[in-house]
């Protein structure tokens, strides 16, 4: 918390406004119940500021009002910035137990999990400062070999696995990237739409419904429309406005 008080003061000098006097208004207006005030406190601040304790007091807020879908929403980019918080963590996995549509997705090979649960817990600075702590560690053992400290194959076979530490980190920031630059994502924000074949509002195109809080895959855009794809495979078009992008 201390952290987020530092993030909100620089940016209060850069902007000569008190993003810490809004974020303290905010949590006041959480604290005397007025959830309605408070979200539009904390949503004005997320337009200067991205940071996970502001985005758990918002989905937070929004929780409070029975709005689950901006509640995912304020939770999934609270994880994107800290995926190992407890309370976002937490918070957003109840939230998704109540969402009427629990998508599941098919069971990975056991090996595949495991990557993707590391993966989901690392964000790209992450990585960098992992790559960059390997990089240190090869210099310190090529000083250490030149000062004759490790035999020629025990150097030998750290480099190795030093090297293989950056190929595998090197691997992890390059799919971190990719999926988080080139997915769009975005969450259902209203109770219930009606997904439709094409981007045109004729009752005989709607081919299946996803309710509120549902998360999907944005693979083509138009003018007022979004072409998605869940979880499961299913795919359509909805409207831009009933759905909040990540």
């Amino acid at each position: 918390m201390k952290r987020f008080f530092m993030i909100l003061g620089l940016m209060s000098l850069v902007m000569g406004q008190s993003a810490d006097s809004l974020f303290q208004l905010g949590n006041k207006y959480y604290t005397a119940e007025q959830y309605h005030e408070a979200a539009n406190i904390y949503e004005q601040l997320s337009r200067r500021v991205a940071h996970e304790d502001l985005y758990l007091n918002l989905g937070n807020s929004y929780f409070r009002m029975g709005q689950m879908g901006n509640a995912i929403w304020a939770y999934e980019k609270g994880n994107a910035l800290s995926p190992r918080d407890s309370d976002i963590n937490y918070n957003l996995k109840f939230v998704r137990s109540q969402i009427r549509d629990r998508i599941l997705p098919p069971d990975d090979f056991f090996l595949v999990a495991f990557y993707r649960a590391i993966v989901e817990k690392l964000t790209v600075p992450d990585l960098i400062t992992l790559g960059g702590l390997i990089f240190m560690l090869l210099g310190f053992l090529y000083v250490l070999q030149l000062q004759s400290v490790f035999t020629e194959k025990l150097a030998s076979v750290a480099n190795g696995t030093l090297l293989l530490s950056i190929f595998i980190t090197g691997w992890i920031m390059l799919d971190k990237y990719w999926d988080v630059s080139e997915k769009q994502k975005a969450i259902v924000i209203v109770r219930a739409v009606d997904v439709r074949s094409g981007p045109i509002r004729r009752g005989e195109n709607v081919v299946f419904q996803i309710h509120e809080g549902t998360k999907a895959e944005i693979t083509t855009t138009q003018t007022g429309w979004y072409e998605v794809i869940l979880l499961d495979g299913k795919k359509g078009w909805v409207p831009a406005t009933q759905m909040r992008l990540l």
